[in-house]
């Protein structure tokens, strides 16, 4: 019986515990820093020689280096475009952030670099869904080129930091 009882206090305390940190708001600031992976194809319109275009989708996850916040193990779909000269690119893009929660963040980007190698950019919050909805902040972007998962499909893994903002 004094198993059963303590048994019982036990899971109390536990539920009671799991359920502040369950139920805890989000913090209405704050920062960003983790990495997202992504993968997807692209198409490209190649101009003569020296330039070409190029237009890509892709999708894949968000990890926060603190290992959690809402955009830990969040789904990352972006859709961008490119145009190089030599190489040499600028390319503006737009993002949707699902976290697990299931409510959307809408983001866009800009970068710039040479091709296969690291793409430096900014990224921007426009909003979102749900409790997301205003949301705002910006911050900065590095993408690696890696791999390419399998031919016709590329990967990248990027380094984000920024801030973030809700109404």
């Amino acid at each position: 019986m004094k198993k059963a009882i303590m048994m019982l206090i036990l899971t109390l305390f536990l539920l009671s515990a799991a359920g502040t940190v369950i139920g805890e708001e989000m913090a209405k600031e704050g920062t960003i820093i983790g990495k997202n992976y992504l993968s997807g194809t692209s198409k490209v319109l190649a101009m003569g020689q020296e330039r070409l275009q190029m237009n890509y989708e892709g999708g894949g996850v968000i990890v926060d280096d603190t290992g959690k916040g809402f955009s830990h193990l969040a789904a990352g779909y972006v859709m961008g475009t490119l145009h190089a000269v030599k190489g040499a690119f600028e390319e503006t893009g737009f993002m949707v952030i699902t976290p697990t929660d299931g409510d959307k963040i809408y983001a866009t980007y800009k970068g710039s670099g040479i091709l296969g190698k690291p793409v430096k950019g900014t990224w921007t919050y426009v909003g979102g869904t749900g409790k997301y909805t205003g949301m705002g902040g910006s911050g900065e972007f590095t993408r690696y080129p890696l791999q390419e998962a399998a031919e016709g499909v590329w990967t990248s893994m990027s380094v984000v930091n920024g801030n973030y903002k809700l109404p």
